[in-house]
């Protein structure tokens, strides 16, 4: 007993000696930002509506098919759009299962209905790569998995002409 009360005593003053020594976390050089302004920056801009570029020539077969050739790359690239995490398409390097099958999407998918039963478009097409939120109507944007693809222009992740060159990349797929 006496053993377990001196144990007991000794631990106390060991954790008084290194309380006396214990620094914030700032001084200690830790990060301890207020919770809220963390979770802020994690928030994407508003939704915004993106027209295709005029450089952007996605009618001419010869300039789709290189475009579509450096997409593939973007869409397989983690760093960048890193796609293929959920989506598959003909040739990727591995295959996620959480997006639509991309393979043969010009042929299949492409000439379904939108979200509210209207034409899909090369337009239609850019925009959902480019910040897709803009498309979903306002009485699904409560519903889990409406809305979870990565938003691409608005908030950074690529640049105009890299979804130029996805756009090109998804429609390749026939």
């Amino acid at each position: 007993m006496k053993l377990k009360k001196f144990l007991t005593i000794a631990g106390l003053v060991g954790l008084t000696a290194i309380g006396a020594y214990a620094l914030t976390l700032q001084e200690a050089g830790i990060e301890n930002p207020e919770g809220k302004s963390v979770m802020l920056k994690d928030v994407p801009p508003e939704p915004r509506l993106y027209a295709i570029p005029p450089e952007c020539n996605l009618k001419d077969k010869e300039s789709l098919k290189k475009l579509a050739e450096k997409g593939k790359e973007v869409f397989n690239t983690v760093a960048k759009g890193n796609c293929v995490a959920c989506h598959c398409a003909k040739d990727a390097k591995g295959c996620g299962n959480i997006g639509p099958d991309l393979t043969g999407y010009k042929n299949g998918l492409f000439k379904a209905p939108g979200y509210r039963g209207e034409e899909k478009t090369v337009d239609w097409l850019y925009q959902k790569i480019a910040d897709g939120r803009i498309l979903i109507p306002k009485d699904l944007e409560n519903i889990p998995y409406y809305h979870i693809m990565t938003v691409q222009i608005t908030t950074g992740q690529l640049t105009y002409e890299e979804v130029c060159q996805l756009t090109a990349y998804v429609l390749s797929q026939e």
